[in-house]
């Protein structure tokens, strides 16, 4: 049982991985080409499109973030009447959001160069874009229910092959649409709505093969069940607020204090956090379906689970982050072209500011699973508001008052994140699962320690390698990642980790041998 539930866990992490990687490559050979055509102050407004999406996703955010932990439950409790009850529930409410949020997302396209500065001889073109990212949104949130089937059966796989093939979908058509057509970033829209439409009507179809007792019927919305995943989700709304002014209101500030030019700089340095933030979601996202089956079941196990989750976490996190403040300069050398030592040594510092929540986001991501599993939202998520409002006024005050601009931006919400999660979501964590008190302080200690030999490590390559092309940059990265693993073999997990590890591996050598022994 304990080997499948590892194998299981092991698919769900490769899978998520994957799909990063292939999105990730994709944006890669994109997004030069794309800010080419287009320039990086339109550009910019890709970016901010869709955290104004996101800001409109709040109204519905209540309800959604608690469906998959209360169907999941609801199924493996083997209660599918009261399973469909939230699953219709959700769907209706979702359409009643959405017929609401249409007239405000119709005003903000309408008044946009009102409420912001917009490139001169690109307002249309934006504001296109902006509408098909509205209606995006709304296919997706009426859509995404059908996504607990693969959460709710721990088939992440499933999920990350769906949207491996959205990724390819929506590449060919960018590629296509700015091949062949002039040049508007309205494309980005259009590729985005049929990917999602394709993605949703693959979880569709999951949903019916795996779990044919879920199933839509208008009869099951329940008012009931509707308040109960309002009001257990309510505390996701608040924390999402917070979260949103502590890293999403940057671009709009950068727009409004300094300039569109600023915000497309920080648009293109916000790539590389946006896609570690990214990996590491789809990597902790890998842990949530089955720490919600131990929590149904076994919750002593679910405590196992979460300090393997750590470990794995630290493992994975210090050798991406490691590589990219020890190496990104390079990246974006390469990547955007850049000759100017000093927009270069912008986007660096700028971009490792804004990444040096690093230094215990390894811990943290798991603990916000814990939150979400215990339904133990409130201090989480009232911390997140508070600390929210400080970052913003703080940012507001030195960027006016100071000559720091971007790193400002970048820099205020970090501090103030880092000292919200040491001094009280950490502790209250502990005090949640009954731990030790120094328990995940002990863990933090760990990350930075591996994280330092890591950057160490990174810096090391980059002294003995000459990077002037994508070969020497990639044999320098493989190299840095490959070393950065063995050390964390050594560093980050147990003795009884490693001993299973190679237990597996010369169980796998010996039954090669005896297969060749076989053959002949």
């Amino acid at each position: 049982m304990e080997n499948s539930k590892n194998k299981r866990l092991a698919i769900n992490i490769i899978a998520n991985m994957v799909a990063f990687a292939v999105n990730f490559v994709i944006s890669f050979f994109l997004t030069p080409y794309i800010v080419e055509n287009v320039g990086k102050e339109v550009y910019g407004f890709v970016s901010l499109g869709n955290n104004f999406v996101n800001y409109a996703a709040l109204v519905s955010l209540a309800i959604n973030s608690m469906a998959s932990r209360f169907i999941t439950i609801k199924i493996h409790e083997e209660d599918y009447d009261t399973a469909n009850k939230y699953f219709a529930s959700v769907i209706i409410s979702n359409i009643i959001v959405c017929s609401i949020l249409i007239v405000p997302a119709i005003l903000i396209v309408l008044f946009m160069d009102k409420m912001m500065e917009v490139p001169v001889g690109h307002i249309n073109d934006i504001k296109i874009l902006w509408v098909l990212l509205f209606i995006n949104f709304f296919i997706t949130i009426i859509g995404d229910v059908y996504k607990t089937a693969t959460f709710a059966t721990n088939r992440i796989d499933v999920s990350a092959k769906i949207e491996i093939k959205s990724y390819m979908i929506k590449s060919v058509i960018l590629l296509g649409a700015y091949y062949f057509l002039n040049p508007y970033v309205l494309y980005i829209g259009i590729a985005t709505i049929i990917s999602t439409i394709y993605n949703t009507f693959k979880n569709i179809r999951y949903t019916k093969k795996a779990l044919p007792q879920v199933k839509f019927e208008r009869n099951n919305f329940d008012k009931v069940r509707l308040k109960e995943l309002f009001f257990s989700g309510i505390w996701n709304t608040v924390s999402r607020v917070g979260s949103i002014i502590l890293t999403e209101l940057d671009l709009l500030l950068s727009n409004i204090l300094i300039g569109a030019t600023a915000m497309g700089t920080l648009s293109l340095v916000k790539i590389i956090p946006n896609y570690i933030v990214s990996l590491v979601s789809n990597i902790t996202a890998a842990f949530m379906p089955q720490l919600t089956i131990s929590y149904a079941k076994d919750k002593a196990q679910l405590i196992k689970e979460f300090k393997n989750a750590i470990r794995i976490m630290i493992f994975f996190n210090t050798i991406v982050y490691g590589g990219i403040i020890a190496l990104s300069d390079k990246f974006y050398m390469l990547w955007l072209d850049i000759t100017n030592i000093e927009e270069l040594r912008l986007m660096y510092y700028v971009g490792i500011v804004s990444i040096m929540d690093c230094l215990i986001s390894s811990v943290m991501y798991p603990i916000f699973n814990i939150f979400t599993v215990y339904n133990k939202l409130k201090i989480s998520s009232v911390s997140v508001i508070i600390t929210g409002i400080i970052s913003l006024i703080t940012t507001v005050i030195v960027v006016k008052f100071t000559n720091l601009g971007l790193y400002a931006i970048a820099g205020v919400s970090l501090c103030v994140v880092m000292i919200r999660n040491l001094c009280v979501l950490i502790p209250y964590t502990t005090k949640l699962l009954k731990l030790r008190w120094y328990e995940l302080y002990r863990y933090i200690g760990l990350n930075i320690f591996a994280l330092a030999v890591a950057v160490i490590i990174g810096f090391i390559y980059k002294s003995i390698f000459e990077i002037n092309g994508w070969m020497s940059f990639f044999i320098t990265c493989a190299l840095t990642a490959i070393t950065i693993a063995i050390t964390n073999f050594i560093i980050v997990l147990t003795r009884d980790e490693r001993e299973m590890i190679f237990g597996k591996i010369l169980k796998k050598l010996k039954r090669n041998k005896r297969m060749e022994e076989n053959d002949k």
